[in-house]
């Protein structure tokens, strides 16, 4: 299984994208070797960092969970086919309060609100549709939590 991020970020948190970046890849190079099952190849979370001007909050809404079996999509960029197959998705915002504390953070401090914002949205796996049989969910989150405890990010 992969876990993939996307990353939806302002200008002033423009400076933690690195960590951001760095926090996610270690995540993903600590399950990519793991097997939950074949329920679910690809994991994607996507994330915005913002704090949008008022009366543009409606631009950034939630995704929410969503499983996609299989799909053939165009990227309307570069015009490439690309095939989505047993993907799950949902979105993570930190705005409002905790975006001026993820701002304003130390790296150490960053990485634990980042870190308590991914292991919150793993509840997530609960709008898995019952067809997706064939995923070890307790597991998946054990090695999420283990690998955070590993870098001291939670207790």
């Amino acid at each position: 299984m992969k876990l993939v991020s996307t990353l939806h970020i302002d200008r002033e948190a423009q400076k933690k994208s690195l960590l951001i970046t760095d926090l996610f890849r270690g995540i993903n190079d600590f399950i990519k070797n793991k097997k939950y099952g074949h329920g679910i190849y690809q994991y994607m979370i996507s994330l915005y960092v913002i704090n949008p001007p008022e009366g543009y909050e409606h631009l950034f809404k939630d995704f929410k969970p969503k499983f996609t079996e299989h799909k053939l999509t165009k990227n309307r960029f570069t015009g490439e086919r690309v095939e989505i197959k047993k993907q799950f998705h949902y979105s993570i915002r930190i705005d409002g309060n905790a975006y001026s504390d993820f701002v304003k953070a130390s790296k150490m401090k960053t990485k634990k609100i980042l870190a308590s914002e991914i292991l919150k949205s793993l509840s997530n796996l609960d709008a898995l549709p019952k067809k997706v049989k064939d995923f070890n969910r307790e597991r998946f989150k054990s090695d999420i939590e283990n690998y955070f405890r590993k870098i001291k990010l939670n207790k």
